[in-house]
């Protein structure tokens, strides 16, 4: 693998681009985010997030102002925080789709405290548990639908009870160097979400063809294809605000946010991806994969905001990146999907990409030219 000469971002990563110097498009997009002379005026951006807020106020919607799809998470929470402290009536929506963790059922408590409606979701878990099966075993990830769940119900929400502007995080595409198509996006349409959302074309028609499942029962799967005629707008915080998970952190601490006490399973960082289980397995699959997980996402984030310097970051990655699974997790995972241990180490090695690991003598799996430029 090779990896970007700014931070430690391999190639194999979907959709990133590397420039001539071997600078990867994420470390660009950062160096136009604190750039004052060519890059984004931050200030204008503020201003355009007071008129969004304006206006979403002035539509004197029945209900709400303004939806929030929210995890628990300290993005979601600020989110939430930039709405309320501007008197916006909004209503978070949480989609309970997995398996939550006791620190994340506590911070998703904070949700009324801070003064919004609170829409808990769970889709049925007969149809659901089954979903999450079949991206585990037939796409190599369990997050896979329930990653399209999680966008799609807020925008089918926002649509029925009227709600003129829903407020989500990032563009993923823009933040962390994805598909350069839709990058430049500071909201959701049918485009960005066919690119970033579903995952090589597998959305709910494709799930609903290839495994009969009647499209009526995926319907809160789907895009809503009426959303582009409404007077619901959906936008990005981070269209409007410079993203640094690091603020987000502070401003969630100040509404009682709770983070671990110690690191938390594959990265170093104790406040990320710790509301939910099945992202864990989703994370390692990716190491798999691509050679690289969510040590290396946190890392290119850190390196990036000169909170750690590359040599700093690599031995963070090195130990978090390939901490194995625990039973903590696994465990749960499959109980939830129904698969016995067997089955489950089975699934996971036919993932394992053999042009990104290499078997040694030993026996053992390493990752090939592994953090080596």
């Amino acid at each position: 693998m090779k990896y970007c000469t700014r931070c430690l971002m391999p190639d194999t990563k979907f959709g990133l681009t590397f420039d001539r110097d071997g600078v990867c498009a994420a470390c660009r997009t950062h160096e136009r985010k604190k750039n004052a002379l060519d890059g984004i005026d931050w200030q204008e951006r503020g201003d355009a997030f007071e008129i969004l807020v304006d206006e979403a106020r002035a539509v004197r919607a029945p209900y709400y102002d303004a939806l929030v799809p929210v995890s628990g998470g300290k993005d979601s929470l600020t989110q939430l925080h930039r709405l309320l402290e501007r008197g916006l009536r909004v209503l978070a929506m949480n989609v309970d789709y997995g398996i939550k963790t006791d620190v994340g059922r506590k911070n998703l408590e904070l949700v009324p405290r801070m003064g919004a409606n609170l829409f808990i979701f769970r889709p049925d878990l007969r149809l659901h548990r089954r979903l999450v099966r079949i991206g585990f075993e037939d796409y190599g990830d369990p997050d896979l639908m329930s990653h399209v769940l999680l966008y799609a119900a807020p925008l089918h929400t926002a649509l029925r009870f009227s709600i003129p502007l829903v407020l989500l995080g990032e563009n993923a595409a823009f933040e962390y160097g994805g598909d350069q198509r839709v990058a430049e996006h500071d909201g959701v349409n049918e485009r960005w979400f066919l690119h970033c959302v579903t995952n090589s074309g597998v959305d709910a028609p494709a799930i609903s063809r290839r495994y009969g499942i009647p499209m009526e029962n995926l319907r809160m799967y789907e895009y809503p294809g009426e959303l582009a005629g409404s007077a619901t707008r959906v936008r990005f915080m981070g269209s409007y605000f410079r993203w640094d998970s690091e603020e987000h952190l502070r401003i969630a601490r100040t509404h009682g946010f709770e983070t671990l006490p110690g690191s938390s399973e594959g990265t170093y960082r104790t406040y990320v991806g710790i509301d939910e289980k099945i992202n864990r397995i989703h994370q390692y699959m990716k190491v798999l994969k691509l050679g690289y997980g969510r040590a290396t996402d946190h890392a290119c984030e850190d390196i990036r905001a000169g909170r750690l310097t590359r040599e700093q970051a690599r031995p963070l990655v090195r130990r978090h990146d390939l901490e194995p699974l625990s039973s903590y997790y696994v465990d749960d995972f499959l109980e939830f999907i129904g698969m016995d241990r067997e089955r489950f180490d089975e699934v996971m090695e036919s993932y394992r990409n053999r042009d990104v690991w290499h078997q040694g003598a030993d026996g053992n799996w390493e990752i090939r030219g592994h953090l080596e430029d």
